[in-house]
Formats: structure tokens, sequence, C-alpha cells
């Protein structure tokens, strides 16, 4: 009866096979790792290891009479179908934020291209916007893909929930910042670009967040100013800079021809100025000093761009006055001794 139970007993010829090939791998891997370096012997070790243990599962499932193969492949086949799903649901998600991302870029690109808003003002907006929607998106996507791949987020959002009071008392001064940041953006304090002056330090805005404000100065130093500190601001380029240039000449010369001659041939002597917004123009005779007349020349530029543009007007009066043979102011310095003053 044993035999008979033996021999019509699939476990039992599996346990038999198993233990035949327990001591054939033993004796393999004996045989081999005293013919190996180290660094081989730890890889077979692992590689039999892995074996005995998968083999040893084998047994077990088979020795199970209410084992089957197919229960095992129809979980599989159910558990595959299932992360695929849940990966597809998360792709989507992700495109979709991405997509909605991209779109809201693009409307803000198009608005300044059609001249609806300036390029320094779509900037600024842009910034804020885009930085408001990305932790927006990055809420929704971490709330949907958890509830995709099956996680309960209400006792999370409780905690938020909890946390965020908890956070909110002692991060008054965050919120300050947050707020701040809002109203310079749409009170239109300042733009990404304009030159400001912000207590005693001055430069261009370089970016404008929801907490801090970047400004660089003329030596590329940038400093980062608490939206919620900035209280009075210099805004430089709020308005279109002027150029101002003083011109002396002498008293010999006729100040209605000098100023005629300026007003014909400066603009022809100036080369190509984007920043220049008028041609420069003589406003009159503004000082009569040491036997000299100063002639103002003014013209207006785009904000804080007035020094380059007065370069090359310094530069155009030069030049005519060397054509036009127009002497230049001279400071005449007199040196008296002391017995020729005793004389005067």
């Amino acid at each position: 009866m044993f035999l008979a139970f033996a021999t019509n007993s699939l476990s039992f010829w599996i346990s038999v096979l198993t233990v035949l090939l327990y001591f054939t791998i033993m004796y393999l891997k004996k045989r081999l790792i005293g013919q190996t370096p180290t660094k081989t012997q730890s890889i077979i070790n692992v590689v039999v290891n892995v074996v005995i243990l998968v083999g040893a599962v084998i047994v077990i499932m088979l020795a199970n009479e209410e084992f089957s193969f197919k229960s095992v492949i129809d979980s599989f086949k159910e558990w595959v179908t299932h992360q695929t799903e849940v990966l597809i649901g998360t792709a989507f998600v992700i495109i979709i934020s991405l997509t909605v991302y991209n779109t809201i870029k693009v409307i803000l690109n198009h608005s300044g291209k059609r001249g609806l808003i300036n390029e320094k003002r779509r900037i600024t907006i842009a910034k804020v916007i885009l930085s408001c929607a990305r932790y927006l998106l990055y809420f929704v996507d971490a709330a949907i893909i958890l509830s995709l791949w099956g996680i309960d987020i209400t006792p999370v959002l409780a905690g938020l929930g909890i946390a965020g009071l908890v956070i909110g008392l002692g991060a008054q001064k965050l919120i300050v910042d947050f707020i701040s940041g809002i109203f310079i953006v749409f009170e239109r304090h300042f733009d990404v670009g304009d030159i400001v002056g912000i207590g005693d330090f001055k430069g261009e805005v370089i970016d404008i967040g929801l907490k801090t404000t970047k400004v660089k100065n003329w030596k590329n130093e940038v400093k980062l100013f608490s939206n919620g500190s900035i209280e009075e601001v210099i805004n430089y380029s709020m308005f279109n800079s002027v150029a101002v240039v003083d011109v002396r000449i002498p008293f010999q010369e006729k100040a209605g021809a000098i100023i005629d001659l300026l007003n014909k041939e400066i603009t022809k002597h100036l080369p190509d100025l984007p920043n220049l917004l008028t041609p420069p123009t003589v406003v009159g005779m503004v000082d009569m000093v040491d036997n000299n007349m100063t002639f103002r020349i003014t013209a207006n530029t785009v904000s804080e761009q007035q020094y380059g543009v007065e370069r090359a007007i310094r530069k155009a009066v030069k030049d005519i006055l060397e054509e036009h043979h127009i002497a230049y102011p001279k400071q005449e310095i007199k040196i008296f001794r002391g017995e020729d003053h005793d004389r005067d």
C-alpha cells in the first residue's frame, strides 16, 4: 500500500528529485569553489542559494495538492493588468498636467507677441502665474496618482490641514511675503528688467518670486529682498530717462549761431542709437561763467539708458566744433609775483 502511494503520489517523487538535486548542486558547488578565485566564489554562492530557494518554493507549491499553475498564472495576469491600468492612468495624469502647463505658457507668450502687454510686464506676470500653476499641478497630480495606486488620501489631507494650521501660526512672515509678492506684481510696483532702488541698493530686477525679489547691481552683485520687507521703492524705469549734456563755448562766439549749428548738425553726427527716443535738442544757454557760455542739450532715452546716449552726444559735439573751427573753452591761470602784485 505504501509502494502504491509512493508510486502514485506526485509529491513523493518531487521530494525525492529535490533531495537528489540539492546534493548534486552542493557537490558541484564544492568542486567549483575549490578551483575559482574569491570574487567568483561569491557569485557562485549567490547563484546557488537563489536556485535552492526557488526550488524549495516550487516543491512546497507542488506538494500542495490544491496548487495549480493555472491559478498562479491567472493571479499573475490579474496583477499585471491592474498595474498596467495604474501606470497608464499615472502617465495620462502627467501628460494632462504638462499639456495644461505648456498651454498656459503659450497663452502668456502669445499675449506678448500681440502687444497686449509690454515685454517686461509679460515676463513678470508669466513668472508668477507659472510658479502658482506649477505648485497647484504638483498637488493635484500627487492626490490623483496616490488614489490610482490605492492609497487613501483622506487621512493625508486631514493631516495636512492640521499641519498647515500649526505651520501658519508660526510662519506669518512667509504669508506676509507671499501676499506682498502678489501686490508687487498686480499693483505694478516694478517689473522684471526695471531699475529700482530699495534702501541703499540700486540695480536691475532679475526675478520676482512669491517670497523674494532678486536685484542685481552694476557690479553683478545680486541681493535678495523678502517681499514683505520692501516698503519704499524708487522705480527709475517707470518713465523714460533724459540725457543731459552741457557744452561750454567761449564768449567770442555768437550764441544764436551756436544753437542753430548744434541743432542742425548733431543728429547727423550721431551713430544709430536704439535707446534714443527723441533727437537731441539744444534747449538754450543755461550759464555764463569764466568767459564761457554753457549750452544744454537734452534727449529722451529708454529708462536708465541715458549714460550711453550722453557719451555719444559729447563725441558728436566735439566733432562738430572741430569741423567748424570753433574754439574750446580754455581755463586761464594767472600767477603773480609778489612785487608785480604790489605794483598793481
